[in-house]
């Protein structure tokens, strides 16, 4: 029984509280600025988008690929960006 009890404390310790306090996101916070997303809320992407994009930010790929594939992920369209329409 005491097994089991630890087992269940450790896990839920383990556990991050809340979507918003994971590393990935909180890095994602600092880093979207840098490459021109500074309205983003991090915290109402999916966990996909946020892999997603964090891989693109530490991918080979140039500058500018990184830019557009992470407008991609976000659902940025060329008109939005270069026009500001919704």
């Amino acid at each position: 029984m005491k097994h089991l009890t630890l087992i269940v404390i450790l896990a839920a310790l383990a556990m991050p509280a809340a979507a918003s306090q994971t590393p990935i996101r909180d890095h994602l916070k600092q880093e979207l600025p840098t490459w021109g997303y500074t309205d983003v809320d991090v915290d109402g992407l999916s966990n996909t988008q946020v892999a997603h994009i964090n891989h693109l930010i530490h991918s080979n790929k140039s500058t500018a690929q990184i830019r557009g594939n992470i407008g991609a992920v976000l659902g940025d369209s060329i008109l939005k960006t270069l026009f500001g329409r919704r």
